[in-house]
């Protein structure tokens, strides 16, 4: 049943979902470990699980909980479900503690670090014991094993309780009477300015004596103790710090996973002489997001299934594999697409029978750039407006516009390169037709048409005054770039805008590209206002964004574009300055930008320079697109005006003269110095 209030796709956040919807809309990556093979419960290796907002890290450490291994297998009694599993999930969110109330009130960082340490210790024991003592039956076997285990885990304690404690029970309850006097002390610190906690426990020894002792018993050996503690971006420097002496002092059986957002790791250091852990022998670093950036065909099957199963409202259980399947194969027809044909003759037709008789916009642009160029006398061959209507009547091309966009780009290229431009147009002419007729794969004209066409295109939508085209399911996982909850908050705005167009969504008729537009825009404003909320940076991140957005939009909208399906740029770190470091890394932090493995050689030196991608979800913003296909390489007074604030009073002095190769009349080597020269095309 559909538990999402009409729009399946309503509830986005893993942190509202029951545990019963943790696991009814659980999805796995296809494969034959899935998930599991990424975050490893039964390893003993511990693993940090970072990600972007939204790449569903929560998601996945709930799904290893305890909570949710007791639904999992519901035939089966609890403690067997655990040991099928083979490890026990302690799942912790570090929000629950509330850690910023362990901080000043007019005490010393020493006092509080030692208070919230202790803390720590009783609350993942309480956690712990109380799942096992859930599990357990109480036949006599278990008590008097009970009655064992509760001495040797209060003999843990460094003072002595002497209440009469022989049951699990009795033992939470002391952990819990422990922790509720340290809550009284914490909460009234700011009013009383006193602390009085004596501390009972040494640092980790119930976090590890207590699995220890568990492990002891026979229905439990061979057990997995695996503390979940997800959101650590909540814990300052030195809680964190705390948490990763934890993971460098562990012993076994018991092992962490570790989930925080991309910035929200402020230290690697332990309180072993200050060093920091080390990645490969004493952790692993699982980057969620980007592994499933990286296996693009896997991350879409499993988006389709992630849609389908809501679609449907349904989980994915064997009985309802078949119902998820159909669903899957009829997705790409639930969302209206694109119409590519004939040089894509659907989509420009509707729109060029607007302007009736008179010039397309693509013409009378041209035709005025050629106009003034020829009074200036700036044409090798072309003086009179007689020549200039015969090149554009070479130009045109019959019932395909987006040919006749591609007619136009070549020869602002033949014109860029000085060459006579009236034989230009016939050879133009006669590269069309033939392209037209036999459709070659190979030659000037089919690598012009195959990079830029997507471009211009866009070109066209922008010139006719017509929204850019973003639609189809493979388009928005696309756009989803690794993030899943992206992509439900994407559905979420398209379905309600097919509601509100009078649409029956995942019924009888496709959802209309324009439902698709509208959705797809809200989504982009959403994500692109979260920036703002990160504080002072934020808001420099979002002006970074506006203008590299800017840069990349003027070069896909230029006469001459350099590079295809613009959204990316290359940039050697080595050369810019602090501050652009700083926010071009906290930019891959936020999701912002997306770092592109591998880098982007140099074509002049050969060196390989970091490439970063704008992600796909706000270039609906700028009409950019969300393919990636070439790289604009950037010097660095270039990105340390976009990056740094401090410089961004350069930014359009240095987009002007980037621009002005771009656009007719392409006379930029005899305006600008040969400094300037340099710097500009140094890559």
């Amino acid at each position: 049943m559909n538990t999402f209030d009409g729009n399946p796709f309503n509830l986005t956040k893993a942190n509202d979902y029951s545990d019963k919807q943790i696991l009814n809309y659980w999805v796995d990556v296809p494969g034959e470990n899935g998930f599991a093979g990424m975050i490893k419960p039964t390893s003993p290796m511990p693993i940090i699980l970072l990600g972007g907002k939204g790449s569903g890290k929560t998601h996945l450490m709930r799904y290893c909980s305890y909570e949710i291994q007791k639904l999992r297998w519901p035939a089966k009694p609890t403690l067997d479900s655990i040991k099928t599993d083979r490890y026990l999930g302690v799942y912790m969110r570090c929000e629950g503690l509330n850690a910023d109330r362990f901080n000043e009130k007019g005490q010393q960082s020493e006092i509080w670090s030692a208070i919230f340490e202790y803390y720590m210790e009783l609350y993942l024991a309480e956690l712990l014991l109380s799942h096992v003592d859930d599990f357990f039956n109480t036949s006599d076997a278990w008590q008097k094993s009970q009655t064992k285990l509760c001495r040797a885990i209060l003999a843990l304690f460094d003072t002595p309780q002497t209440a009469n404690i022989n049951t699990l029970k009795q033992v939470i309850g002391l952990l819990v009477s422990l922790r509720k006097k340290i809550d009284i002390q914490v909460n009234n610190c700011a009013i009383s300015r006193r602390l009085n906690i004596p501390i009972t426990v040494t640092r980790s020894r119930l976090i590890f004596g207590i699995p220890r002792l568990l492990s002891e018993l026979t229905p439990l050996q061979d057990l997995q103790f695996l503390y979940l503690i997800d959101e650590l971006e909540n814990f300052n420097e030195q809680q964190q710090k705390y948490i990763f002496t934890l993971v460098r002092e562990r012993r076994g059986p018991s092992s962490f996973r570790i989930g925080s957002r991309l910035y929200g790791i402020r230290t690697y250091s332990t309180f072993s002489a200050n060093e920091e852990l080390k990645e490969g022998s004493e952790y692993e670093k699982l980057l969620l997001d980007e592994r499933l950036r990286d296996e693009p065909k896997r991350y879409s099957e499993f988006a389709k299934r992630l849609l389908a199963s809501r679609i449907k409202g349904v989980s994915l259980s064997p009985s309802s594999e078949d119902l998820v399947a159909s669903a899957v194969k009829s997705l790409p027809q639930m969302f209206e697409e694109r119409n590519d044909e004939n040089f894509w003759e659907a989509e420009t037709t509707p729109v060029v029978s607007k302007f009736g008789e008179g010039e397309f916009p693509y013409f009378k642009k041209l035709r005025q750039n050629l106009i003034h160029a020829a009074r200036a006398g700036r044409l090798r061959d072309v003086h009179s407006e007689q020549q200039i209507d015969r090149i554009i009547q070479k130009l045109k091309v019959d019932k395909y516009s987006l040919l006749e966009k591609v007619n136009v780009l070549l020869l602002y290229q033949d014109w860029s390169q000085n060459k006579e431009l009236l034989d230009a147009a016939s050879t133009i002419s006669n590269l069309c037709r033939q392209f037209a007729e036999r459709r070659p794969k190979s030659g000037r004209y089919f690598e012009t048409y195959d990079h830029f066409a997507q471009d211009l295109l866009a070109q066209f939508f922008r010139e006719s005054n017509q929204p850019q085209r973003y639609c189809g399911i493979d388009s928005i996982i696309h756009m989803s770039m690794g993030l899943p909850r992206h992509l439900l908050i994407v559905l979420k705005h398209i379905y309600n805008w097919a509601i509100f167009n009078g649409e029956e969504p995942f019924k009888s008729r496709p959802i209309s590209i324009t439902s698709q537009q509208k959705g797809i825009f809200e989504a982009a404003e959403w994500f692109y206002r979260d920036a703002k909320n990160k504080g002072q940076d934020g808001s420099v991140l979002q002006e970074s964004i506006n203008r590299l957005a800017e840069l990349f939009r003027e070069v896909r909208f230029s006469d001459k574009p350099v590079e295809c399906s613009l959204c990316s740029f290359s940039v050697d770190l080595s050369k810019v300055n602090t501050t652009t470091k700083k926010y071009i890394d906290l930019a891959k932090k936020y999701s912002l930008l997306i770092d592109i493995s591998g880098g982007q050689r140099d074509r002049n030196s050969m060196r390989v320079d970091a490439k970063l991608q704008l992600n796909s979800l706000l270039a609906p913003l700028w009409d950019l697109p969300i393919y990636r296909r070439g790289a604009l390489p950037l010097d660095p007074s270039l990105a340390d005006a976009i990056f740094d604030p401090g410089q961004s009073e350069n930014f359009k002095r240095l987009l002007n003269a980037r621009i002005v190769a771009m656009n007719a009349p392409f006379e930029y080597k005899r305006k600008l110095s040969r400094t300037a020269q340099r710097e500009l095309f140094t890559h």
